[in-house]
């Protein structure tokens, strides 16, 4: 019946509700590229799309550059304070300044955020292109759009 629910989940007998911990902590399990080689798609259909459930929609946002990691937690934690029963999934591809070829992911539910470095870093020449998904209940572009962009790093002296 796991399966059904869960084909990668792994059974692990207990004692007692006692389980081996190393069989369930720090296993580093999600993996964004993973996902990618087992659903290429998951970043398709990015842009506005309406489901059969009334009101459901998903913004898909992208742009390059490099985020200011402080602004972008401070706005992700205001975003989900303000929006966690409206936001259903969440997932993105991100590049920090400041953390050189590092390339990070992100993925939700609610208010639950799993977030770090992806398996692969940023490729010589690749753009720095930071993708975000958003499905869930009145979602606004605009103010998604406006509330990323005011993430981005700017120079000291730029506006």
């Amino acid at each position: 019946r796991l399966a059904t629910i869960n084909k990668f989940a792994t059974v692990i007998e207990t004692q007692r509700s006692r389980a081996p911990l190393e069989q369930i902590l720090g296993l580093n399990s999600f993996n964004m590229e993973s996902i990618l080689d087992y659903d290429p798609s998951f970043f398709d259909n990015q842009e506005d799309q309406k489901h059969n459930l009334e009101l459901v929609s998903s913004v898909g946002i992208e742009f390059e550059g490099n985020l200011h990691a402080q602004w972008f937690n401070m706005f992700m934690m205001d975003l989900l304070k303000e929006r966690a029963a409206d936001l259903y999934r969440t997932k993105g591809l991100l590049s920090f300044h400041g953390q050189g070829n590092t390339k990070f992911v992100f993925q939700g539910v609610h208010e639950q955020i799993n977030f770090g470095p992806a398996k692969e870093p940023w490729k010589d020449g690749e753009d720095r292109k930071n993708k975000f998904v958003f499905i869930g209940k009145g979602l606004n572009r605009e103010e998604l759009t406006k509330g990323l962009m005011e993430c981005m790093y700017k120079e000291e002296g730029t506006k």
